[in-house]
């Protein structure tokens, strides 16, 4: 954009300084042609008497753009060889005795500003008097356009060139520049698509300290996230083992039996709740193959159902742990095949910035009232089925964890549809 900008005005800035030269080279020029004029003219007796031969030869060759002209007492009395085929219908005010006049773009011809012209008045003696005689020479101005156009042309050709340039050279050098920029973005991509875990790259000095911090960021979070899962598997199995005793216990009465399977399965719906969740820096893990071994279980499970379970799609990928997502998928299959009568179907979508995961069945489905409370805050899921509701309390505590969305409404098969949509981590432009 500056090049656009600067290379015009660098051209009218040299064109006006150009023209300025070439004028004032023109006026220089026309003065001494004027001058030679005054030093070969004479009076004789009244009259003026030029030589044949003059010293500049343009006054005397014809067409050859310049034209001297000597004017005595305001009468034409002497025109230069050159100016045989020049008619002369205007002439310039004559100066004062003494002073010259000089101006570019004269109409010799009375119609076109076509000539430069310098003039000068001088005194020479007659007699006992002295006669005013003002001497004239003129100059096409077509050279000199010619001259100014192969300049201006000159001008505009390297300028060009030179902003040609001038742009290779400042991409060369961004791309020069830019390069280390480039690679750490891409390593910090593949790092975020979990295709490696640490940035290994050699920088430049100045990146030296951002890739130390960003290795250091990584391998605290992994750090940390490990940690926690190992504390959380440590109070996990601290907590087994003397509940399995107090369940081991003979005797033990029932009401005290079933408070303890609570406290047993809230226990591991809690652990899963805290180590749930979606990392930046965790690798995507395909759906679709993890739909069709839930798919290929649930068919032996419900094998005397006879029912047909379709999957469309095959894109679509889930940032988190594998397990999380098998623990999703399998109770809410699980629930739609309890549901359904003869088909369910589930499909996938990847969007930019996140996958659908639709489940549907033919099954009695939700009736409206009761869908609103379902996705209330702090309400139960399992409404839809039979059972204890723990899976699919799970199943919300996890949708929660990883930022996903539920939505229930009426399929088309005829029963419930359960749409998933699970964001994808936001990814750096490569």
């Amino acid at each position: 954009m500056a090049l656009l900008v600067f290379i015009p005005v660098t051209v009218f800035t040299l064109s006006q300084a150009y023209t300025s030269s070439l004028e004032e080279a023109k006026y220089n020029e026309l003065k001494l042609m004027t001058l030679s004029l005054i030093s070969v003219f004479e009076m004789d007796d009244g009259a003026p008497v030029m030589p044949d031969m003059l010293f500049d030869e343009q006054l005397n060759l014809p067409d050859s753009g310049y034209l001297g002209v000597i004017q005595l007492t305001q009468a034409t009395v002497w025109i230069s060889a050159s100016g045989l085929e020049t008619h002369v219908d205007t002439l310039p005010t004559p100066p004062d005795i003494g002073e010259e006049f000089y101006v570019a773009g004269h109409p010799l011809d009375g119609q076109h500003p076509d000539y430069f012209v310098y003039s000068y008045t001088a005194e020479f003696e007659d007699g006992d008097g002295y006669l005013p005689v003002t001497f004239f020479v003129f100059n096409h101005n077509a050279d000199f356009e010619n001259e100014r156009r192969i300049y201006l042309r000159s001008v505009w050709q390297y300028l060009i060139a030179l902003g040609f340039g001038l742009i290779i050279l400042l991409v060369l050098g961004m791309n020069t520049l830019l390069k280390p920029v480039r690679a750490l973005i891409q390593e910090i991509e593949l790092t975020s698509h979990g295709q490696q875990h640490q940035l290994s790259a050699n920088y430049p000095s100045e990146f030296t300290p951002l890739k130390q911090s960003i290795n250091a960021l990584l391998s605290a979070e992994a750090e940390q996230r490990q940690r926690y899962k190992n504390s959380l598997g440590d109070l996990a199995h601290s907590l087994k083992t003397p509940l399995a005793v107090a369940l081991g216990t003979p005797d033990l009465p029932r009401s005290a039996q079933e408070p303890l399977q609570q406290i047993d399965a809230l226990i591991q719906r809690q652990l899963k709740r805290a180590t749930a969740g979606a990392s930046s820096w965790e690798k995507g893990i395909e759906i679709a193959p993890v739909v069709k071994q839930i798919t290929n279980a649930l068919n032996k499970v419900y094998r005397d159902k006879s029912l047909q379970i379709s999957v469309e799609g095959n894109d679509g990928q889930f940032y988190g742990d594998k397990t999380d997502l098998m623990e999703i998928l399998g109770n809410l299959m699980d629930n739609a095949c309890k549901a359904a009568d003869r088909h369910i179907r589930i499909t996938i979508t990847e969007h930019p910035y996140q996958t659908d995961l639709c489940i549907e069945d033919d099954g009695p489905g939700i009736p409206p009232e009761q869908v609103e409370r379902l996705l209330t805050r702090g309400q139960r899921l399992d409404a839809y089925t039979e059972g204890q509701g723990i899976g699919m309390a799970v199943v919300a505590d996890l949708l929660a964890a990883y930022e996903a969305k539920l939505a229930i409404g009426q399929s088309t098969l005829g029963g419930a549809i359960f749409t998933l949509s699970f964001p994808a981590p936001l990814r750096m432009p490569g």
